[in-house]
């Protein structure tokens, strides 16, 4: 009888390799993703009445669909992932350098009997769930496009016209905006006067005041001076119609995917509400309208996580383990095995938590002072708490209470002041931390296996216990 299945995935005929209680092949098979296809590949899986592991690799989207198949069809069937490192670790094991779709489903297969604790069971969202989950991705994708666009222009500019953007009080507000749409020409502007620059930027904000059109003018009349000193010609009036062109484009794309961010922001807010009325999740600190709706999307179903470990475990902010005997080795990065998005989501939401949660305050207070951490190291151990307490508030759907060290119940004022009192890191401190070399410290304190001396060793400074967050 069919013990496991390994089903490696492609955009056309997918490879199934089945083993039976013992490991050993028992079928084989090839099907596609359309009803027949589906349908032979459960004929071939759950016959005899079998109900056995199905190994998947989601990599892509082409395992959605069977998984969705299978699990509408049987509930109880057991469904897993597996790591794609962990696999392609396997395959090299058993096969060296030799790689077929035969041999990638068979090594899926082999997952459960070599190494079940590391297959997590594959979570299928209810629709709007996963309809955020999208939302949310498209979202971020968006922002880094917008991004990096603002990064081009602003090369651009600084480049060719060098004073003219730090002249505007913000880069990119709509009097910069014209003058990127049509006036990246320094010999028209000096042509035209600097009245002329100042009742043009004025007409898109009356805000603009002389003084800053001075400034502009001044940088364009620069510009136009050194240019026309130039023997070159690399840089004449005709360059200048050129760039203004290729400006004038990257602004128009910039400014659709702004709108397009902001209609993918308000469908991310309706959804929010409707799946998540009671808004606790923004009653944590640092929580706001941007991560709240990656959190509730990315978590999905909170009870799937049995403890704060699982869930830490699950997102990646944990430090990775290389232990042996009694040698351990320290200061070992985070294994980053979940979404990245959560990731990012808990670090923006960590950067202003930290401020004004005492116990969160307190842990980036040890990390930073005792324990010698940087920023970002100490910002990993933010992370992992801050992680707990939106598990904890999606999971007893109630909101955060702030609370000081001892768990002690405050309001949000108090916890404000006991931070400004107690855990503010000096500039000195930070300014010693950056200075260390963190790819120096990494390699030693990665690469030194360092001896587990008895419990009872004394310590150079005493860690911080903190209670339940609620």
């Amino acid at each position: 009888m069919i013990h496991t299945v390994g089903i490696d995935l492609h955009q056309g005929q997918h490879r199934a390799r089945c083993l039976d209680e013992k490991a050993q092949p028992c079928d084989g098979f090839s099907f596609s993703t359309t009803p027949e296809g589906l349908a032979t590949m459960e004929e071939h899986i759950f016959k005899d009445g079998a109900n056995p592991t199905v190994v998947l690799e989601p990599a892509g989207l082409p395992w959605l669909m069977v998984a969705v198949y299978l699990r509408a069809h049987h509930p109880d069937c057991h469904l897993v992932k597996a790591k794609t490192q962990k696999v392609a670790a396997l395959r090299r094991y058993l096969r060296g350098p030799v790689k077929s779709d035969r041999l990638d489903a068979l090594t899926l297969a082999k997952m459960p009997f070599i190494d079940p604790e590391e297959l997590d069971k594959i979570y299928l969202p209810p629709a709007e769930i996963h309809a955020l989950q999208r939302l949310t991705r498209q979202r971020k994708q968006i922002e880094q496009d917008i991004t990096g666009r603002k990064v081009k222009i602003s090369a651009i500019i600084d480049g060719y016209l060098p004073g003219v953007r730090p002249a505007f009080n913000d880069a990119w507000s709509l009097p910069f905006r014209a003058f990127l749409r049509s006036r990246l020409n320094p010999f028209s502007i000096v042509r035209d006067g600097e009245a002329a620059l100042h009742t043009f930027l004025s007409s898109a904000s009356p805000r603009m005041s002389h003084t800053k059109t001075r400034v502009v003018f001044l940088a364009c009349q620069n510009v136009a001076r050194v240019c026309e000193s130039s023997i070159v010609g690399t840089l004449n009036e005709d360059f200048f119609l050129a760039l203004q062109d290729e400006v004038a484009r990257e602004l128009r794309l910039l400014e659709n995917d702004e709108a397009e961010s902001e209609a993918v922001a308000n469908r991310i807010e309706e959804l929010y509400r409707k799946l998540h009325p009671s808004d606790d999740l923004t009653s944590i600190p640092g929580v706001g309208q941007h991560t709240a709706p990656i959190f509730l999307a990315v978590v999905g179903d909170p009870t799937r996580f049995h403890s704060q470990s699982a869930f830490a475990n699950w997102e990646g902010v944990v430090p990775g383990a290389r232990q042996s005997s009694n040698m351990e080795a320290k200061g070992l990065r985070m294994t980053k095995a979940g979404p990245s998005i959560i990731r990012m989501a808990l670090y923006q939401a960590g950067e202003i938590a930290r401020r004004y949660d005492p116990q969160l305050a307190a842990i980036y207070y040890r990390e930073m002072v005792s324990q010698g951490k940087n920023h970002r190291q100490a910002m990993g151990a933010v992370m992992s708490h801050l992680g707990a307490r939106v598990l904890t508030v999606l999971k007893e759907n109630r909101p955060f209470e702030f609370r000081d060290i001892d768990g002690r119940p405050i309001t949000r004022q108090e916890a404000r002041a006991l931070v400004l009192a107690k855990y503010q890191v000096s500039d000195d401190i930070r300014r010693e931390r950056r200075r260390r070399n963190p790819r120096a410290i990494n390699s030693r304190e990665t690469a030194a296996l360092r001896i587990n001396e008895a419990a009872g060793t004394p310590q150079p400074v005493e860690s911080i216990s903190l209670p339940s967050i609620f």
